[in-house]
């Protein structure tokens, strides 16, 4: 296990990114240089550089968690929004740009292709929220939720976006997966809300 990130680059944690990064570059090319040195030497620089490359990635989730939050309103607020304005194409995006992807960030990519009908897919992220944190109630409550729909005779399983056996539908739009069948879907529209509700319970 790597010691604490930020002393590994002997910078504190809030420095800037720009500083953190331009360290991490100097040590990497130190060590890179050093590992190929005979004996011990060379043997530590190699330790060396593999602490620094556990260390950065840590750090760069980090950063990368912390640009998303001011970019996005933190707490993928900004995401939650462009959802239930039904901007699903905008908070596709958003979430393309957030390289750390945590069970939060399941979450709320399991909405967006909810809300397109995917349902399979959605079940998949849901699934992928909890294993990520398996104690957030939320995440387990939004897929029991989904479960239900997917098990429900009003749901015609041959329009959840491919075949029972996970082959795709034939000439079917990849845009419309599903189309509208869970529009009538009580359990579906309560499911819906919950997720954009973060799990208030509908009504």
């Amino acid at each position: 296990m790597v010691k604490e990130p930020y002393k590994v680059l002997g910078l504190d944690k809030d420095a800037p990114a720009e500083q953190l990064e331009a360290k991490y570059n100097e040590l990497k090319a130190i060590y890179g240089e050093q590992r190929f040195l005979a004996g011990e030497e060379g043997n530590e620089g190699a330790r060396k550089l593999m602490e620094l490359e556990e260390a950065w990635s840590m750090i760069k989730s980090d950063l990368d968690r912390l640009e998303a939050k001011e970019k996005f309103g933190g707490d993928f607020g900004q995401i939650d929004n462009l959802i239930k304005s039904g901007k699903y194409d905008e908070a596709q995006a958003a979430l393309d740009e957030i390289t750390d992807r945590n069970a939060e960030w399941h979450y709320f990519q399991s909405i967006v292709f909810y809300k397109r009908d995917w349902l399979t897919e959605s079940r998949k992220q849901l699934e992928q929220a909890v294993e990520l944190d398996p104690r957030n109630d939320k995440y387990k409550t939004a897929l029991d939720k989904l479960k239900m729909v997917m098990g429900s005779a009003d749901v015609n399983p041959q329009t959840l976006g491919g075949q029972p056996n996970g082959q795709a539908m034939p000439q079917q739009d990849p845009g419309m997966m599903g189309g509208n069948c869970l529009a009538n879907c009580c359990c579906a529209y309560c499911l819906t809300d919950c997720c954009c509700n973060l799990m208030q319970c509908c009504g």
